[in-house]
């Protein structure tokens, strides 16, 4: 691979809803890589290796939520009435077969050759980890202040003034494990004429659940729709 792309993505400490978040998405780009000019792309099956919320569906509708989910980001990047076609690897395989009789191996020179023919001449590629990570926090000791009203009265039980008296009081925070849900999203986008050597374009995206909300399948589908559309943007 001669590109190196590594990326870190820190997201600001806002609440966001379940339905939906803002995130800044780091993303590199071949300088030479016009978007607009990519009018049919195909989508690779998606790597995801929930831990934490790969049970909440079976995994064929799973597959099939995120290829949908890369579609809505791939559309909310193009621009007004250009958006390209987009199909999955076992339709492109489908009409690949049908078109040239042919029983094409997936990743095979061959393969790509037919795939440009047709006028693919981009794919894209995803990885979604989502595990759980643990983080011990030490003992801590907390110093804050509270306030006693006293109230000042004269001989015949009259409101005179009313006095603040502050006290500064401590309390001791136990030492104790805090678990965390770390879910990161990697797209890589392919010029099809490569073969899977270098990639054209990459985006990293990582988020940690204090910031998350919502249920976590919630959060796969924000983050894939929020990296692609950051990564297929452009000129």
């Amino acid at each position: 691979m001669k590109k190196f792309f590594a990326v870190i993505f820190f997201i600001s400490a806002c609440f966001f809803s379940s339905l939906a978040f803002a995130a800044d998405v780091d993303v590199w780009r071949d300088p030479s890589l016009r978007i607009s000019d990519l009018k049919k792309i195909f989508v690779m099956p998606a790597d995801l290796r929930l831990n934490a919320g790969r049970h909440l569906m079976p995994p064929k509708q799973l597959s099939s939520n995120a290829f949908s989910w890369t579609v809505d980001g791939i559309n909310a990047a193009a621009k007004k009435g250009r958006r390209p076609l987009v199909k999955n690897l076992d339709d492109v395989l489908t009409d690949m077969r049908f078109i040239y009789g042919e029983n094409i191996s997936v990743g095979d020179k061959l393969f790509f050759d037919r795939a440009a023919e047709m006028g693919y001449a981009a794919y894209l590629t995803m990885t979604v980890n989502q595990q759980f990570e643990t983080e011990h926090v030490p003992e801590q000791v907390r110093t804050y202040t509270v306030y006693h009203d006293i109230e000042k009265r004269d001989h015949k039980g009259r409101l005179i003034e009313t006095i603040r008296i502050p006290e500064e009081k401590t309390e001791v925070i136990p030492a104790h494990d805090v678990t965390y849900l770390y879910t990161t999203c990697e797209p890589r986008l392919y010029l099809t004429q490569s073969m899977g050597d270098d990639y054209s374009g990459a985006a990293s995206c990582q988020i940690y659940r204090e910031y998350q909300g919502g249920p976590v399948i919630k959060v796969v589908e924000n983050i894939i729709k929020a990296s692609i559309r950051e990564l297929m943007k452009g000129n």
